[in-house]
């Protein structure tokens, strides 16, 4: 698993590793670090990481530290006006495995250390490994293009590769190396010679599962440098096809033009047709928007959870409304298909997915090189929800295309930004974009039930209080938050792209058994933990 929940690894610890001779140490413990690289989009559907001349090697620019790539990027990097330039987090092994295999180097600047072909061939190209037996091995592969003859009959190279396989004993010492050529017999027949020596060959279906991810991984393309071509350009332009169209908005048209950029990237790079989405449908306890008569508000109920996947892309998840919807807060204005299962994704609520991404990522990249960041459930504001001040469920309107949209709401001299999600008789319909504790004096005036909001005199946007109705008069659009130097559009979409992969290892918790112990363990820790804060809260 990718250690990005950790602290940021520092530069003595790799070259006491290093310096040891412990080879195994670096493998075990750094290939999966993640090292924020800089790359640069050289043209739609090309992103290449950036090259930086050291002793006339090219070498990746990267470090595990974000702060010390960004503060590089403005400070200290020289690149050109027009340059596409962002960030992104890539495990070591690949980036080693890339540089490898491209004859490059990497340089982990902010720690002056140059990692050179040696080492991008030892963490890249070799793999620590405990299959079923529990026996931990150390691959070794060799890529080559090897003589090979398709299924079909026709000649063709293949790619295959050339293992060495040692056992580990006692966690240092290599003990009954093996070497073999591997190759994919799904697709062709093989045949591999080594300096003259006919190696003993294996077939790829004969491999167990972890070393046939490990084939799977050494065999995938690297970076394609070579398509930074006048020819390759032109041909990249139609891979991606731009299949935006503006729609109806609050704000004036006049100051749209940078959200309209974001927005049609979104649209063309994350999910361009709705027929290649899907709404996967899956059971799941969660809390009702609407409390039946003698119910426990801290009860869960029987319910659904949705998830939007990609045909193109399915390590990518995007779950929408965190919780989920309950059974019983179904009616015939709910559109969200209440039987488990995949369904397809109607057009228009394409648009309004494209639409809430849009203004979210252009209000938090309003800082210039600021990474994103995004969290489960951000985007609940899609599903039919109930605001906290308001006695029915609210619908967000597929068909009205104004929706959402970006707006400040005055609280005192403090502006929160919202997304407004719609209008009802009483008001609009917002979502607080950042936590703000806000007090009972500062509240727009004339907000509806608002004694209902306070918690010892304020209302804990964000953290406690979640949508809520105000009226149409308390929400503003200053000219200046539409407008002005932001993040680029390409940082954005990296770290958005990062999202969706991270919400695809989400996994929903397994429906339990009320009467099961464990069930019952957690419901009372639940109510504890509730009782503990409410305590804390009210001193």
């Amino acid at each position: 698993m990718i250690k990005e929940d950790v602290p940021v690894p520092a530069a003595t610890e790799f070259m006491e590793a290093l310096n040891s001779g412990n080879h195994l140490k670096l493998i075990r413990e750094w290939g999966d670090v993640l090292f924020h690289t800089v790359f640069i989009r050289e043209h739609p559907g090309l992103e290449l990481p950036m090259l930086y001349s050291v002793d006339d090697h090219h070498s990746f620019l990267a470090s595990p530290d974000a702060n010390e790539v960004q503060e590089a990027l403005q400070e200290h990097l020289v690149l050109a006006e027009d340059a596409d330039v962002f960030v992104r987090a890539v495990p070591l092994r690949e980036l080693a495995r890339n540089a490898h295999m491209l004859g490059a180097w990497l340089n982990w600047f902010d720690a002056k250390i140059i990692m050179d072909s040696s080492l991008m061939e030892l963490l890249g190209m070799k793999a620590l490994v405990t299959l079923d037996d529990g026996q931990e091995r150390l691959y070794q592969a060799k890529v080559y293009a090897s003589p090979a003859v398709n299924k079909s009959g026709t000649s063709a190279n293949v790619s295959a590769q050339i293992w060495k396989v040692s056992d580990i004993e006692g966690g240092a010492g290599l003990q009954r190396t093996r070497e073999f050529f591997v190759y994919d017999d799904s697709k062709s027949f093989a045949f591999a010679e080594n300096e003259g020596s006919i190696l003993s060959s294996c077939k790829l279906s004969q491999l167990r599962a972890k070393e046939a991810m490990l084939f799977g991984t050494w065999a995938s393309p690297v970076y394609n440098f070579e398509a930074v071509t006048k020819d390759a350009v032109r041909e990249a332009d139609h891979l991606v096809e731009d299949t935006y169209v503006p729609h109806p908005s609050l704000l004036d048209e006049a100051l749209l033009d940078s959200f309209r950029e974001l927005e049609r990237a979104i649209n063309n790079e994350i999910m361009p047709d709705a027929r290649r989405l899907h709404l996967d449908v899956s059971k799941g306890q969660v809390f009702a928007e609407l409390e039946e008569p003698g119910d426990d508000e801290l009860d869960r109920v029987e319910g659904r959870k949705f998830c939007i996947v990609f045909d193109d892309h399915p390590e990518w998840c995007l779950w929408l409304g965190g919780d989920g919807l309950a059974v019983t807060d179904y009616s015939d204005e709910v559109w969200l298909p209440e039987s488990p299962g995949r369904h397809e994704v109607r057009e228009s609520l394409r648009l309004k997915i494209v639409r809430a991404i849009a203004w979210t990522l252009f209000w938090k990249g309003r800082e210039p090189g600021s990474r994103v960041s995004l969290i489960p459930g951000q985007f609940a504001g899609l599903r039919p929800f109930r605001p906290d001040n308001l006695d029915r469920i609210f619908h967000p309107p597929l068909d009205d295309t104004r929706f959402p949209a970006l707006a400040s709401m005055p609280c005192g001299e403090q502006p929160l930004p919202v997304l407004v999600h719609g209008e009802l008789p009483e008001g609009y319909v917002v979502e607080a974009l950042e936590d703000l504790q806000v007090s009972a004096a500062e509240l727009p005036r004339g907000t509806l039930r608002r004694d209902s909001l306070l918690l010892n005199g304020a209302v804990h946007f964000g953290s406690m209080c979640g949508p809520i109705v105000v009226p149409q008069t308390a929400i503003e659009f200053p000219d200046e938050w539409y407008t002005g130097i932001r993040t680029s559009n390409t940082q954005l979409i990296s770290d958005l792209k990062a999202f969706l992969w991270d919400q695809s290892r989400v996994v929903p918790a397994p429906e339990k058994d009320p009467d099961d112990p464990g069930a019952v363990i957690g419901i009372c820790l639940g109510i504890m933990a509730f009782l503990l804060v409410l305590v804390l809260v009210l001193g």
